[in-house]
């Protein structure tokens, strides 16, 4: 009798954290750890082995999960690709270090996969404390937060995968978009939902399901975000479209409704994004390979 093949629904789902900072490991363990069931939790560590990364290995292997330091940093889409190249038949929940998940996303994540979606996402909420004045509602995506009152994307904070069908279509994480050592590139993450969506990927969101996206309090300054929304323009221009991009962002930055400085804010932050897609366009115009240039 023939037996038949399993599916990613055979499996339990993998709650894989691409993880650059040990502390944000050790943090959030516990807690992530409690709002599982019958997940597996996978810690990779994107970065050289050191006595304190061993350490938290030893704490996330003792806790139920498992943690694998890498070695070497490779970045953001190398990391996450080396997840799918080992689940290559699963339903993989892609988390950053820096995420306290949520039981009841987590089981709507884990719900939907096994009824047929492919990609899911969940809303990303900020912390409650207090935000300097140089930030509104329109730099939350440069920070990995959802606005309440738009609807949300799928964004690598949390996104979860059918892996089956990503590999059936070729599909993974583009390099020259990852964040990697000193760079603050994004946009691997919906760049991979578009491939999916396009190869006929079921997309599900759920904006009623949310996770924290604790992000470290350095990134609240002005200086970080100035870099982000420069990286953001470099971005955009290398995922060929560099003016729709720009515009997309000016959308963002001046639509704020709680801030009477969002017409300034969003000139501040306009301008370094369009310095980003025009510097971004020089280097290819130059011929310099603009997947490395440093800024």
């Amino acid at each position: 009798m023939e037996t038949k093949k399993k599916g990613p629904s055979d499996y339990p789902m993998v709650v894989a954290i691409c993880a650059f900072s040990v502390e944000n490991v050790r943090k959030h363990l516990h807690h992530n750890l409690a709002q599982l069931s019958g997940d597996e939790y996978f810690v990779q560590l994107d970065r050289p082995s050191t006595p304190e990364a061993e350490s938290v290995a030893a704490e996330v292997d003792a806790a139920g999960g498992t943690m694998r330091v890498l070695g070497a940093t490779g970045g953001l889409s190398a990391s996450r690709n080396l997840m799918l190249a080992r689940w290559p038949n699963h339903h993989v929940m892609f988390v950053d270090d820096d995420v306290r998940l949520d039981a009841k996303a987590v089981t709507a994540v884990r719900e939907s996969l096994r009824a047929g979606t492919h990609v899911v996402g969940t809303r990303l909420a900020r912390p409650p404390r207090p935000l300097p004045w140089y930030v509104t509602s329109g730099q939350f995506h440069l920070l990995g937060w959802h606005r309440d009152d738009r609807e949300i994307k799928i964004w690598g904070a949390c996104m979860a995968v059918d892996t089956a069908f990503a590999h059936a279509n070729g599909l993974d994480f583009d390099l020259a978009l990852s964040r990697t050592g000193g760079n603050l590139q994004s946009g691997e993450d919906t760049t991979f939902v578009k491939l999916m969506k396009d190869a006929g990927a079921r997309e599900q969101l759920l904006p009623d399901c949310s996770v924290t996206h604790d992000v470290d309090p350095a990134r609240l300054t002005l200086r970080y975000l100035l870099r982000r929304a420069y990286w953001q323009g470099r971005c955009e221009s290398r995922r060929g479209q560099a003016w729709a991009g720009f515009r997309k962002e000016w959308d963002r930055h001046r639509t704020a409704p709680e801030s009477r400085l969002r017409l300034p804010l969003a000139c501040l932050y306009g301008a370094v994004t369009a310095w980003g897609v025009l510097h971004d366009q020089l280097l290819l115009r130059w011929g310099r390979d603009h997947r490395s240039a440093a800024v």
